[in-house]
């Protein structure tokens, strides 16, 4: 069991983790479009980091699944991923930025599960998942908005430094958490194989179903994650409003994050999960429509609500149905080494569509996907008889 004070300290590190992530994300490709770097270039190093990225989530995420002290595993992680990313801001060379790109994957890409993982360990029923993981939403309102500042006063650069100091602060927080280790389970009841985990996500009707819906989502949408910030810049908004963009929805998601915990103590997660997909196939109709920077905004200002919902609903689904004691390891394996192998096929694609037709096709892919999405999760759930109908 977790203190109280653990539990703020978690919260804590949420804040200082997502805001890191706050200063890189939203500025990646300005970063790569600013050292020379095609669309089609862009894709292959997305194509390189989750080529890794699917090998070492699972493999890391049982590690610490396995381990009774999982916060040391997560530590390391964080360390590294500082480190190399201070090393890509100062590369000009496609090959050098490729290889920093693999090697900082392979300990980047297990700290969303593994954080997530700590989470779900320390939150109860009275103070859900969501009342830490807004905290991470307002450390990325925070960061992203004074990344854009930071920008367009000191320079690409300043906003990776900005990412190893949090990232090092991260590490500091996490050090001070205290919780029972956990315990090994008996030798009559040993932990399932990887091989019966692995086989766990065909043969369940909601992981199989969950399986299918998210390799719609990030097969026709990985796209237009990759190139909006461009996207935007081409419809000419500045960096200031590209971070306010990132920003206000994540002011948003910080009240709603509260209401998503009851939402789902009250109609499950799987319903939650459903009904944010489909808001998000609406919210993108708008942009297909209406191609503008204000749709786009529109879009961002919605995403407040229904990234809420994705977010608490998507990782008590998936750990809910996992098999038991291995809710890192299949957290690892959807949202890491499934959207790796996704994107493994579509960045090179994708930056080919945004070379030669630009992004606003990506946009009507993500709409159709979307909505197909939404059909997989609603054809797959359980449908106890204690649910409502939302």
């Amino acid at each position: 069991m977790a203190s109280r004070t653990s539990l703020w300290l978690l919260r804590l590190y949420f804040l200082l983790w997502m805001g890191a992530g706050g200063f890189i994300f939203p500025f990646i490709t300005l970063f790569y479009a600013e050292k020379g770097l095609s669309g089609t270039q862009m894709g292959w190093l997305r194509t390189i980091g989750s080529l890794v990225a699917l090998v070492s989530a699972p493999f890391i995420g049982r590690l610490s699944d396995n381990l009774p002290h999982p916060r040391r595993v997560l530590q390391i992680c964080l360390a590294g991923s500082g480190i190399l990313i201070l090393m890509l801001s100062q590369q000009y060379l496609f090959v050098w930025m490729a290889l920093i790109v693999a090697i900082e994957s392979f300990v980047g890409a297990p700290i969303f599960p593994l954080s997530d993982a700590n989470a779900l360990s320390i939150s109860n029923e009275k103070e859900g998942f969501g009342s830490i993981r807004m905290w991470g939403s307002l450390g990325w309102a925070i960061t992203a908005f004074v990344g854009g500042l930071m920008i367009s006063r000191a320079g690409l650069v300043s906003v990776f430094i900005g990412y190893v100091i949090l990232c090092g602060l991260c590490i500091l927080v996490l050090g001070r958490i205290i919780t029972t280790p956990k315990l090994t389970l008996p030798s009559e009841t040993p932990r399932p194989r990887f091989k019966v985990v692995l086989r766990s996500l065909g043969n369940q009707r909601t992981l199989l179903g969950l399986t299918i819906a998210l390799t719609l989502f990030w097969l026709t949408n990985n796209g237009r994650f990759q190139f909006e910030t461009l996207y935007m810049k081409q419809l000419g908004a500045s960096e200031m409003l590209i971070g306010w963009s990132y920003t206000y929805p994540a002011l948003m998601e910080l009240p709603i994050m509260l209401w998503a915990d009851k939402l789902m103590r009250k109609y499950g997660s799987g319903k939650l999960l459903s009904f944010s997909i489909l808001l998000e196939a609406i919210a993108l109709s708008a942009v297909v429509v209406f191609p503008s920077i204000v749709a786009i905004l529109f879009m961002r200002a919605a995403s407040g609500l229904y990234y809420s919902f994705y977010a608490i609903a998507s990782v008590a689904y998936t750990v809910e149905n996992a098999p038991t004691g291995q809710g890192a390891t299949i957290l690892s394996l959807y949202y890491v080494t499934l959207a790796c192998i996704i994107s493994l096929v579509t960045s090179p694609l994708n930056g080919l569509i945004f070379d030669k037709f630009g992004a606003y096709p990506l946009y009507i892919i993500a709409t159709v996907g979307t909505f197909l999405t939404w059909v997989a999760l609603v054809t797959s759930q359980k449908k106890p008889a204690q649910a409502q109908v939302m």
